[in-house]
Parts: structure tokens; C-alpha cells; sequence
């Protein structure tokens, strides 16, 4: 008879995910995770060589996912659907993009990682920085030419807006959009007007 396993990999990433987002990743152990996914602390182990592994895991299922439905969509010639689907993304996925706010600046698993792990870790950040880089390359024959410009649009306006009410455990307001909307084009206008300035000189 085959014994079917109480406890998944998924239910401690997820429980990684839950409690850094609502407690913050200082607060994530391994025994704060087997008592959010009801285990003992040795599934955990059995599972996990440590709190830096499940971690890491906890990052790149973030990190994928928020590159399959945002980063996938960043184009320098309609900036404003991603930025769209980023508050999407926040409002349908907030633990995801609590944990994400987290991260953003780069992974920090308060451990070292084995080769095979800090591989995977290494080729999704590289997948989420060719997102970037197709865009800017798209960018560099359009109206927004200036990395500095795409970034802000892309990621600094929306992360401003969101990451008050997200870190606080708040909805994000409706007006969300309208105020990006608004930031956004008139930054569009800007580097348009400078591209054109720039070509006449």
C-alpha cells in the first residue's frame, strides 16, 4: 500500500511565504513553518536542509510568478499595460506581493545555498533581468529611451503607490490607477519631448 505524504514541499513554501508577509523575514524559521503548516518540525527538515533553502524556494515561486503575469508584459511602446497588470497582480496575489516588496532588491536568504538551489536562484533573476533588458533595447527606437524613465514607470511609481497599503495589510485604493495614470503619461510626454529635442540638437 503506498503511503500518501501528509505534508508537501508547496505547504511549507507557502506557509514561508505567509509568514513573511504578514510578520516579515526576519520572523520566517523552521519552526515557525511547521507550526503554520500544523507539521512537525522534522518534516520540515525532512523536506529542507534549512530556513535559507525554503526561502529561496519561497523567492522563486514569487519571483516566477510575478515574471509569468508582469514582467512578461513589459514593452517600451505600452508601458502602461504593465504597469496595469502590476497593481492587478497586487490586488489578486497581496501575501505574493508582500513577500515580493521583501525581496525586491535582491535575495538576502540569511544563509548560504547549495550549488544546485543558488543556480536556480541565479537563472530566474537573469530570466526577470531579460524582461527588463528586451524592453530596454525595444525602448532605445521609441518615444522612452532612458533607462531611468522606464524603471520608474515600470517598477519605482507603481512599488510608491502599492507598498503603504500592502505593508500595512490595506486594500489598495481604487484612485491606484488614476494617479499612475496620470504619472505615467506625463512621463511618456517628457522623454518624447526630450527624445525630439534630442535628435534636433
Amino acid at each position: 500500500m503506498v503511503r500518501i505524504a501528509k505534508y508537501s514541499d508547496n505547504s511549507f513554501i507557502d506557509g514561508a511565504i505567509d509568514i513573511a508577509a504578514q510578520y516579515g523575514i526576519a520572523c520566517v524559521s523552521m519552526s515557525a513553518i511547521a507550526v503554520k503548516a500544523g507539521a512537525p518540525i522534522g518534516s520540515v527538515y525532512h523536506r529542507f536542509e534549512s530556513r535559507s533553502a525554503i526561502l529561496a524556494r519561497a523567492w522563486l515561486k514569487v519571483k516566477a510568478d510575478f515574471r509569468r503575469e508582469v514582467a512578461s508584459l513589459w514593452r517600451a511602446d505600452d508601458s502602461w499595460s504593465a504597469v496595469a497588470a502590476l497593481l492587478g497582480w497586487c490586488r489578486d496575489k497581496p501575501v505574493y506581493a508582500r513577500f515580493w516588496l521583501q525581496c525586491d532588491a535582491g535575495p538576502d536568504f540569511g544563509g548560504p545555498l547549495m550549488p544546485d538551489l543558488q543556480a536556480q536562484v541565479k537563472a530566474e533573476q537573469a530570466a526577470l533581468d531579460a524582461c527588463f533588458l528586451r524592453c530596454a533595447q525595444a525602448g532605445q527606437n521609441s518615444a522612452l529611451p532612458m533607462l531611468p524613465a522606464l524603471r520608474f514607470l515600470l517598477l519605482d511609481a507603481p512599488i510608491a503607490m502599492v507598498k503603504p497599503y500592502l505593508m500595512q495589510n490595506q486594500s489598495i485604493p481604487l484612485c491606484a490607477e488614476a494617479i499612475l495614470r496620470a504619472s505615467h503619461d506625463a512621463v511618456r510626454a517628457w522623454a518624447a519631448e526630450t527624445n525630439r529635442s534630442t535628435q534636433l540638437k
